[in-house]
């Protein structure tokens, strides 16, 4: 091989050294790692956190089976695979929605004599799903200020906005409460199942909520956590946690917003509880324009 002017020559490293890094790699909980064989393209090594990452519960573990098989022909194409090997150009995929909420991140890169007649490919796998989640958010988060300013329809705005934050913190559902100056609370239906939000609660009853009201910050509550008439409506509707967003505008509070989750989540990160806020009270300028009680 001829060495280009410029461009320094890889080291040549010790066998001891390649099986010690191979073996860290195989270890690592980051990084899955699958090794397939041309020109079957079968596995013939992979470690743990590559099987977690790409095979479904159920099925059968990629080791020994064809890339076609697992993780599918879609995310590794039997041509890109033989174009690695014949040109030794490396390829990757930054990001791979693979399952609900899961995104990973692909690279192949061209071995040598994976047995001693045929070269190989080998795969490493990245779970991407945070930082494309993150990525989402701050772009939900930029197009906040453009939603309040632009000449749209306030309720559609509130329903396109609230949709997309359920989406990218991955809740169940959504629901509106109005306040009203006997400190209780109407839901309001904005496009969301009525049944969620058809009564009217007091603060009274509600202590949790009525302390995030109070502090206008955003509340995690679970069904463990939840008293007196929270409590009744988690069970009732098989809530098992939510994020209360108090909604609030230059001229105070004007409700909550829940985002429910039927399986208990982490608390959720700041970034959550700082997406449900922003939403909250951006929907409040909202609701203040409409003049609409109850928003129906």
């Amino acid at each position: 091989m001829v060495q280009q002017e410029g461009i320094p020559e890889h080291p040549r490293v010790s066998d001891a050294l390649a099986r010690a890094t191979l073996f860290a790699l195989l270890d690592s909980e980051a990084i899955g790692v699958g090794l397939v064989r041309a020109p079957d393209w079968s596995h013939v090594l992979t470690n743990a956190t590559y099987e977690r990452l790409l095979v479904t519960s159920g099925s059968s573990p990629a080791l020994g089976h064809l890339i076609t098989e697992v993780p599918g022909q879609e995310l590794a194409p039997v041509a890109m695979l033989a174009r690695v090997v014949a040109t030794g150009a490396s390829s990757r995929t930054a990001s791979v929605l693979v399952r609900k909420h899961t995104h990973l991140s692909l690279s192949f890169l061209r071995v040598r004599n994976v047995t001693a007649e045929d070269d190989g490919v080998l795969i490493l796998v990245q779970d991407v799903t945070e930082s494309v989640r993150e990525h989402r958010i701050s772009e939900i988060f930029a197009s906040l200020a453009g939603a309040i300013t632009a000449p749209h329809k306030e309720i559609a705005a509130i329903r396109a906005n609230v949709a997309r934050v359920v989406e990218a913190i991955h809740a169940d559902a959504a629901s509106i409460f109005l306040l009203d100056d006997r400190r209780r609370l109407h839901g309001a239906l904005v496009g969301w199942d009525w049944t969620r939000t058809s009564f009217v609660a007091s603060l009274d009853r509600w202590p949790n909520v009525s302390k995030a009201i109070a502090d206008d910050v955003t509340c995690y509550l679970t069904a463990a956590s939840a008293t007196d008439a929270e409590a009744e409506w988690f069970e009732r509707r098989n809530i098992a946690a939510s994020i209360c967003a108090p909604m609030t505008d230059d001229e105070g509070v004007l409700g909550v917003m829940f985002f429910d989750f039927e399986r208990a989540p982490a608390a959720g990160s700041q970034l959550d509880h700082k997406l449900a806020k922003a939403v909250a009270d951006d929907c409040a300028r909202l609701v203040r324009r409409t003049a609409l009680p109850g928003l129906e």
